[in-house]
């Protein structure tokens, strides 16, 4: 996957956040799946995918959420530079990876993305604690089953890369 892929990707993945699972939450959680799909991309495939998809998806949520510009282009740029940060204890297993680092990157995701809609719109609601262990546990669920789509695409564009030494 490059950078051009990732970016392709993140749009879909916010027009997907923004009109179909917004609508929708489980015990008070709403789904981020640009959130998720940031992280997973980036212990999966790298650093520029991550930081591409970060940045695109983050924009575009920004502008089909008309929120302010930026703010979750920020909060997913922050949250892509603690996976990388963390990146070596996670590469041990992918799949575990990615739940781990959702579970983890998730509340502190929403509390900087509340931070920072905060500080550039009128003031938001509180964050409560209940709300953001909720959102940790159901973003590591959705992680559970979107890495192993992303780890999917890894292996097979490696198979299609790899050239055969007899041939």
């Amino acid at each position: 996957m490059g950078p051009a892929f990732a970016a392709v990707g993140a749009g879909v993945a916010a027009l997907l956040e923004s009109t179909i699972t917004s609508r929708y939450q489980i015990v008070g959680a709403q789904f981020q799946i640009s959130l998720v799909f940031a992280i997973a991309t980036t212990i999966v495939f790298g650093f520029e995918e991550g930081l591409a998809w970060a940045f695109v998806s983050g924009l575009c949520l920004d502008l089909f959420a008309l929120r302010p510009l930026g703010s979750t282009v920020f909060a997913l740029l922050i949250a892509v530079a603690l996976v990388m940060a963390t990146q070596p204890l996670l590469l041990r297993s992918r799949y575990a990876g990615c739940i781990a680092a959702t579970l983890a990157v998730t509340p502190m995701f929403l509390i900087v993305s509340n931070i920072t809609t905060g500080l550039l719109h009128p003031p938001a609601p509180s964050l409560h604690l209940t709300g953001l262990v909720a959102s940790g546990v159901v973003n590591a669920a959705i992680a559970a089953v979107l890495s192993l789509l992303v780890i999917g695409i890894k292996r097979r564009a490696e198979n299609r890369e790899r050239v055969l030494w007899w041939r």
